[in-house]
């Protein structure tokens, strides 16, 4: 139960039902790539990575012939990364068709996609109804995964879990290792981790998965996004060593002296003389007042969103309206940085809102504002800054999570999905890439320095192909 009285499931699938005109617009939007091409292989100094894809309907034969496009590039995989897209039902055919080709001794990642027909990411492009598969190499990395289950009982627990059996498949916590560190020389030189998450878009609570990542790993930079699901299949999957999850979260960590980059993009801007303090909630995530007044006539009220239309529907749901014109925090010492609060349904009993998002009674939000044009602008800056983090010069791979929410804002627009794609490649070098479209929600490692969770942003992990010197 992720807000009460309403779990995720039952949000998604009302939410679904205001879907249709997003998705005939998707239909619109010039998507790339629909039949197979050749894998797009990256790196060859540090690291070695190909990805490729397919949009074969036949489940295991989309596996075979994603896996074989980036096998016939990176013969000796130390990790494979899988994402799906629910138009398939059946998971666990794909998984098998991909360890067809790369054996079942390799560790294997991944989830399902969401939103209407599911979309991957991939080197050709934002494709619905796919498979991608990515396959990494390197002598300079190690890698270790971990599963934890039970995140509706406890996310905290199940994180924890998942990343404990992390650090024992990668035979090394380089977390105390970095306590034993003086500071100094040896503190620079330190070989850097990451921290990659999946979780079920159905269950848990993000913000206390990651307090369980932190019981265990401390501060440690992360990045990740939640499975997804279309309707179709009813839960949104893991995929972990060849098996298919749900109700699960899904624990990468890696570590060695290879240069990492984080971007996260937030593209929404607050908008002058709308804002407000929090003054009555349950302190979680429903807000019932902001300055003393009902939280859902003020949203209304900044919004101009239809307040009829809205207000007749079951369950809640808000799509698309507040996609566009969500509330948000704006971090103290970095206003330029905002978490966003999803205010994704109404609580009609109360006249206030449920967001996706924790919001302490006393917190300031203000209303935000989106274009076409500043997702992409802003996915751009993120991944510059992703870049310079570490002083990439060669990306030899990338790992997106890209919130659902961004992708139906960029198809409102015909071609907007495409010059989006082209924009972060050209940013990037054109590297193999790999991730989800559709996300239910991201974790990232904020330009601040803070590390947390929300929706509506892009979410990535650039693996260069340098070392640390």
């Amino acid at each position: 139960m992720t807000e009460k009285g309403i779990t995720r499931r039952d949000f998604m699938k009302k939410t679904f039902q205001y879907a249709s005109a997003a998705a005939v617009a998707g239909g619109m939007a010039g998507l790339e790539g629909l039949s197979p091409s050749p894998a797009v292989a990256g790196g060859g100094n540090a690291v070695w990575a190909a990805a490729g894809h397919s949009v074969n309907p036949n489940p295991r034969e989309a596996g075979r012939e994603a896996a074989a496009m980036a096998k016939d590039k990176v013969k000796k995989p130390m990790l494979a990364m899988v994402f799906a897209d629910p138009p398939h039902k059946d998971m666990e055919s794909i998984l098998a068709g991909v360890t067809s080709i790369i054996g079942s001794q390799v560790p294997l990642v991944g989830q399902t996609t969401g939103y209407a027909g599911g979309y991957s990411i991939c080197p050709a492009g934002c494709i619905p109804k796919s498979v991608a598969v990515m396959l990494l190499e390197s002598p300079y990395l190690k890698v270790g995964i971990g599963l934890g289950t039970g995140c509706k009982a406890d996310p905290r627990a199940a994180a924890k879990k998942a990343t404990l059996d992390a650090i024992k498949d990668l035979n090394y916590n380089p977390w105390k290792d970095l306590q034993k560190v003086k500071p100094g020389p040896a503190l620079v030189k330190h070989a850097p981790y990451t921290v990659m998450m999946m979780d079920d878009g159905y269950a848990g609570v993000v913000d206390y998965e990651i307090y369980g990542i932190q019981d265990v790993m401390g501060w440690a930079p992360l990045v990740g996004g939640c499975a997804g699901d279309d309707g179709s299949l009813g839960k949104s999957c893991l995929f972990f060593r060849g098996k298919v999850y749900n109700d699960a979260i899904v624990i990468t960590i890696f570590s060695g002296p290879v240069k990492m980059g984080y971007g996260c993009g937030i593209a929404y801007k607050p908008v002058p003389g709308k804002s407000g303090v929090v003054t009555a909630g349950d302190g979680f995530r429903e807000i019932y007042e902001i300055d003393g007044k009902p939280a859902l006539d003020v949203w209304f009220d900044w919004s101009g969103a239809p307040r009829d239309e809205i207000l007749k529907r079951e369950g809640g749901a808000m799509f698309p309206y507040n996609q566009w014109h969500p509330i948000g925090v704006q971090e103290h010492i970095y206003p330029e940085w905002i978490w966003i609060k999803d205010p994704f349904r109404f609580i009609k009993e109360k006249n206030g809102l449920g967001v996706g998002g924790i919001v302490p009674v006393g917190t300031t939000v203000h209303l935000l504002d989106v274009t076409t044009d500043t997702v992409i602008a802003d996915n751009v800056k993120s991944l510059k800054y992703a870049l310079d983090y570490e002083g990439i010069k060669k990306v030899a791979a990338m790992i997106g999570f890209n919130c659902v929410e961004r992708l139906t804002i960029l198809q409102t627009e015909e071609g907007k999905v495409t010059e989006n794609f082209k924009a972060i490649m050209d940013v990037v070098g054109n590297p193999p890439v790999i991730g989800n479209a559709g996300a239910w929600g991201e974790q990232m490692f904020a330009p601040t320095g803070n590390i947390g969770a929300q929706n509506m942003t892009l979410c990535s992990l650039l693996i260069g192909d340098e070392l640390i010197s």
